[in-house]
């Protein structure tokens, strides 16, 4: 193994590969009807995607092939997985376990209209593909987001499996539990197909790659991880999807106040 190959499996890119892994593992727990356990992958891969290139700037080992390692890694846990994730919670939403799923599938049996709501889900890894491809050719998003990141699509939609797992858990009756609104099967359906449009958006966002530990440049950030952590502890996993929108909101303030400095700095 020439130094070449070594370089392959630095300690960013194992990083990265530690990413992908816990996407894979997600993406069987969730065929098992294990959401909790596939949802916490999806996180603990969000964890290792933060690092990878955090790590990769401190070493000085940035590379081409680690940028690609990356975006493959990406697709697989927060596009492909979480896709897998939402199609398994519709399914479970609509026969209470996987048993008829697999039968549907099996005889290829799809009778009803609301057997096909599943494959909205597949929109997420969809949009996933084109987001990375994108980021990967786009020289304006170098230090900030054109378009929601996929672990932030990601983060989203794990909220819905997290949530029907928690209701099923605290129902101790041996009946079917009364789920929310945002856990009708229709609903779900439609946020998979249109939300992760917001991939392929022309959106502004702040990036979370921290360049400078100071306060002052990177106040917005700041702000939206002392505020997820508050909410967070407030309102647990309906958390989730409010971080996903108050980034989007703090994204868009930052961007039309940076904007409004740029022109009267020039005037």
């Amino acid at each position: 193994m020439n130094s070449t190959d070594l370089k392959m499996f630095s300690l960013p890119n194992l990083i990265t590969a530690s990413n992908f892994m816990c996407g894979m593992f997600s993406i069987v727990m969730a065929f098992f009807g294990r959401l909790e356990i596939s949802a916490l992958l999806l996180i603990m891969g969000m964890i290792f995607d933060f690092f990878d290139g955090f790590v990769a700037r401190k070493l000085g080992t940035k590379s081409l092939f680690g940028k690609d390692l990356d975006s493959l890694a990406d697709l697989v846990s927060f596009g492909l997985a979480p896709g897998i994730l939402m199609f398994v919670t519709i399914e479970l939403r609509l026969n209470g376990n996987l048993s008829a799923t697999y039968l549907k599938f099996h005889d290829f049996q799809f009778n009803k209209a609301t057997d096909w709501l599943c494959f909205c889900s597949l929109s997420i890894p969809f949009f996933s593909l084109f987001r990375l491809a994108k980021f990967n050719n786009d020289t304006r998003q170098s230090n900030r987001f054109i378009g929601v990141p996929t672990p932030a699509n990601a983060l989203f939609f794990i909220f819905f499996p997290l949530l029907y797992w928690q209701i099923g858990t605290e129902n101790t009756l041996p009946v079917e539990p009364s789920y929310p609104w945002v856990l009708n099967p229709f609903f779900m359906a439609f946020t998979a197909l249109v939300f992760p449009l917001l991939l392929i958006s022309e959106i502004p966002l702040l990036s979370l790659k921290v360049q400078h530990f100071t306060f002052k440049t990177n106040i917005y950030q700041c702000l939206l991880v002392g505020i997820s952590l508050i909410t967070i502890f407030v309102v647990r996993i309906y958390a989730l999807p409010i971080i996903v929108i108050l980034y989007l909101i703090l994204s868009i303030i930052e961007h039309n106040t940076r904007k409004r400095h740029e022109i009267q700095s020039r005037n």
